[in-house]
């Protein structure tokens, strides 16, 4: 990965015990920033903070956070400022989805995914933007998906596309509301990538689904979303904000 300049900046990263949110965590670290991890799951967190100091010498703090919590959001934003002394970067990106048919989904299937998709990405904006805006600086980057703009038959997962979708429109309201106190707020979309949220996508979806609408003819390797984090949390992507920023190989090109 080609490397940011983020020396000294420090980011909050949610969902980070694995997957993309282990990846925006090296990719950050790799270009300099100190990181705090914040997940559920404390002994993995400690496992990537662990290799994130060995492998880039950063400094790191884990918080074990269940972003359902409102509080343990609040907790989560102060104990990093406490850490760090100030908060340059938000990664919202803690998700989850319950894969049942509409009719079969309940409020609480329903409540279970806003509350960590959505509602959590508000909550944590809120406090990281109290730091921001009184710093006159910081980004939020918000983790959505390209469900944020497409359903499909086989992925029966609509508290999944609702909550994707709202956090496009959270990031455009939080980009014109916080801009002006020179705060940026930006989306990444990722495609296909091969997560532990993914691991019920079958070899046949796969192939009649994903592959065929893929321009480029590589499978998604999950570094490759590392980028498009430290990009954005850049001095590089300065004037940009309020969008969001597609990497799915071409799917929705289609």
């Amino acid at each position: 990965m080609n490397k940011y300049d983020l020396d000294g900046r420090v980011a909050l990263v949610t969902g980070a015990s694995a997957g993309l949110g282990a990846e925006f965590c090296r990719g950050l670290a790799e270009s300099g920033a100190h990181v705090v991890l914040a997940a559920r799951r404390e002994r993995l967190l400690e496992e990537v903070a662990a290799e994130i100091e060995r492998e880039h010498g950063s400094r790191t703090l884990v918080v074990p956070t269940d972003v359902s919590e409102e509080a343990e959001i609040v907790a989560m934003v102060e104990a990093a400022v406490n850490a760090f002394g100030r908060l340059d970067l938000l990664v919202n990106n803690a998700g989850t989805l319950i894969a049942k048919p509409v009719l079969e989904q309940t409020l609480d299937d329903w409540d279970q995914v806003i509350d960590v998709n959505l509602t959590s990405a508000f909550l944590a904006s809120r406090e990281a933007g109290r730091v921001m805006v009184e710093q006159r600086s910081g980004v939020i980057v918000n983790i959505s998906s390209i469900f944020a703009f497409s359903a499909t038959e086989q992925f029966k997962e609509v508290s999944y596309y609702v909550s994707k979708s709202g956090l496009t429109m959270l990031t455009r309201a939080l980009a014109v509301e916080l801009g002006g106190d020179g705060v940026r707020v930006n989306a990444v979309a990722p495609g296909f990538f091969p997560t532990d949220i993914a691991t019920g996508v079958t070899d046949e979806v796969r192939a009649s689904l994903i592959h065929p609408r893929n321009a480029l003819p590589e499978t998604a390797r999950n570094e490759w979303i590392r980028g498009a984090v430290c990009f954005l949390a850049s001095d590089d992507a300065a004037f940009i904000t309020g969008e969001t920023l597609v990497v799915d190989g071409g799917y929705l090109a289609y």
